[in-house]
């Protein structure tokens, strides 16, 4: 499935999408990252607290909403993909990740910003 610009917006809409997907990112291509790691820096940027301060609970919420909720979009939109047996994650080869990046330069506050809730 090619991902339309329009779509790319849908998918950047959320602050949790941005924080995946640029967390990912910074850890370059060809890396994975841990689902508990991801959740708990998607959780402190959210908060604005530093990681190793982020509670339990925080994380544990975050991680919920990832897994069920961010993660099958980008799944289904092929930008990540999820080892479920090593619980990792990464950024996909596919070209939705270029058509994502694309529509992430024109928002206005890319790269996203940290405490994005109040």
């Amino acid at each position: 499935m090619v991902l339309e610009q329009t779509d790319a917006f849908r998918v950047l809409a959320s602050a949790d999408r941005q924080l995946v997907l640029h967390e990912l990112l910074a850890l370059g291509r060809d890396e994975s990252m841990s689902v508990t790691a991801l959740s708990k820096r998607v959780a402190s940027r959210r908060h604005g607290i530093s990681p190793e301060k982020i509670s339990v609970g925080k994380m544990d919420r975050a991680q919920v909403r990832l897994v069920h909720l961010h993660f099958p979009q980008l799944l289904s939109r092929d930008i990540i993909s999820v080892d479920w047996d090593d619980n990792e994650v990464s950024l996909t080869d596919d070209e939705n990740v270029e058509t994502l990046l694309e529509a992430a330069e024109e928002l206005e506050r890319w790269p996203p910003e940290d405490r994005l809730t109040g």
